[in-house]
């Protein structure tokens, strides 16, 4: 069993990415860490496996952790239901495509934009239409009311500081 400094160390990461990462791959690895004295966290070959399997889907391809971790729960639950081995490498040939050919990892990515633009353009739209709704105000607008003061004051107040 090798305890969290060990697989950091392994890795090449600090120990808080090693938490990080069992945080992220938690459902996969419970089976696979225990609980030693004092509470530290024991990983077995099988944790310490799936961690570099993780670590080179995110170096190799350049993915984040997030997406690195959805890639890896797939090849791991994949290959429970078909009894492959663990670090059994992703080609591209294994890559599931999208009907529009966005690669699976990309696709999360593809969505966001879509959102986000839908949501700009509901902005720009709403902006469009209070700069109408202002400019229709402002030709209804009443003209700026004179000046308040009674003739004499004006004169008074022009011979005193004028």
């Amino acid at each position: 069993m090798l305890t969290i400094e060990n697989v950091a160390t392994t890795l090449g990461i600090t120990e808080r990415g090693v938490r990080l990462r069992v945080d992220l791959l938690s459902d996969i690895l419970d089976a696979h860490l225990r609980r030693g004295p004092k509470n530290q966290l024991l990983f077995d070959d099988s944790a310490l496996a799936i961690l570099k399997r993780l670590e080179e889907v995110r170096r190799v391809d350049g993915l984040s952790l997030r997406q690195a971790a959805m890639v890896v729960r797939g090849e791991v639950q994949g290959q429970e239901t078909k009894g492959r081995s663990l670090v059994a490498p992703m080609t591209t040939a294994n890559k599931v495509k999208h009907e529009n050919g966005i690669d699976e990892a990309d696709w999360p990515v593809k969505k966001l934009i879509e959102e986000l633009e839908r949501e700009r353009d509901y902005w720009r739209e709403m902006a469009l239409r209070l700069q109408e709704q202002v400019k229709e105000l402002e030709r209804l607008a009443l003209p700026a009311p004179r000046e308040a003061r009674p003739w004499w004051g004006r004169r008074l107040f022009r011979w005193l500081w004028g």
